[in-house]
């Protein structure tokens, strides 16, 4: 085993700020989770935005043939909990884009690795890996009710990264017996009643109808319209309700200290955007569904306020179509 280059690894995270990691061996997933995810797809509960092949999601070996250890990095966002009361963007959207930061902070401690000739992979959320289930196998955290990971010093407030390396290093892991036993969580259901959809409280969520989703999807029914209350982009609502985010560290990645125009959003202005406007919405996580969809948002929380837009801002038909159901829907 890597004893002395695994201590070159955790003391390169705790320098970057980075104190809340796990490894564990990169085979012993694929068995215990295959039948989780199995199940997931055959209720039609996968989303658009993860991978629905299984064997690509559980499959290490074909990411990497002879990796052996897989590193689990928890990454604190958040600066503050505030909510701006006319309308919001998920507190994970505040900064700068975390597929980026994370990549970033990754590759420097992967480079540690291809130093010493060996292959290491980063990944950071964009990918098919199950990153809240290896965290959970590698003592990163816990897995509650809302199906988020929660760790012990920033609670559910992370982002995860991963890095597959073929070096082997001393692990330390857990099976899935008490994958959905939910034991950090002791008798607390409060996302369960926190959450707007009322998805959470079963073994396998009906992703697709979480807010989050919702209000990133391109499409959404007038039911759906009507829960938005609020949320520009993203939910938080199960993270707010948890007790277990209450009073936790906050992050110092100075790359996710929250922007202005994020987190004091501007409706008129989100709802009016051009595409230079857009720009710098698109350096957070809140730009890769595109400007438009920003837009729709924006005139969704501002028509259930009771107001118009101008026609102007009403610039394609895609905008066009949900301005009308939305005069239909909140009486304007």
């Amino acid at each position: 085993m890597n004893e002395g280059l695994k201590k070159k690894i955790e003391e390169k995270l705790y320098d970057l700020g980075l104190n809340t990691f796990g490894f564990m061996k990169a085979e012993n997933l694929k068995k215990a989770s295959y039948d989780y995810f199995s199940k997931r797809k055959e209720r039609d509960l996968m989303t658009s935005f993860e991978e629905t092949d299984v064997e690509k999601k559980v499959a290490f070996l074909g990411e990497m043939p002879g990796a052996k250890t897989i590193l689990s990095v928890a990454f604190p966002y958040v600066y503050d909990t505030y909510i701006h009361s006319k309308g919001y963007f998920s507190l994970y959207t505040l900064g700068q884009d975390y597929h980026v930061v994370v990549k970033r902070y990754l590759e420097e401690v992967a480079e540690i690795l291809r130093e010493q000739g060996y292959e290491a992979k980063v990944y950071a959320d964009n990918n098919g890996l199950p990153e809240r289930y290896i965290a959970q196998a590698s003592f990163v955290g816990d897995i509650g009710r809302n199906h988020m990971l929660i760790t012990k010093n920033y609670g559910s407030y992370v982002f995860l990264g991963e890095i597959l390396t073929d070096c082997p290093m001393e692990t330390r892991e857990r099976g899935y017996d008490h994958l959905e036993s939910h034991e950090i969580c002791g008798s607390c259901s409060n996302c369960i009643k926190a959450c707007p959809t009322s998805i959470l409280g079963t073994e396998f969520t009906q992703t697709k109808k979480c807010m989050s989703y919702i209000t990133q999807s391109k499409e959404v029914t007038d039911e759906e319209l009507l829960l938005f209350k609020g949320r520009l982009f993203g939910c938080d609502t199960c993270q707010r309700a948890c007790p277990l985010n209450k009073g936790v560290a906050t992050s110092t990645i100075q790359a996710f200290e929250p922007k202005g125009f994020m987190k004091y959003p501007d409706l008129k202005a989100l709802a009016s955007l051009t595409n230079a406007g857009f720009l710098p919405y698109k350096e957070t996580s809140s730009g890769w569904r595109g400007k438009k969809l920003l837009q729709r948002n924006a005139l969704i929380e501002l028509m259930r306020r009771g107001e118009r837009p101008e026609k102007a801002w009403i610039s394609t038909e895609y905008l066009a179509r949900y301005y009308h159901r939305l005069e239909n829907i909140f009486n304007l």
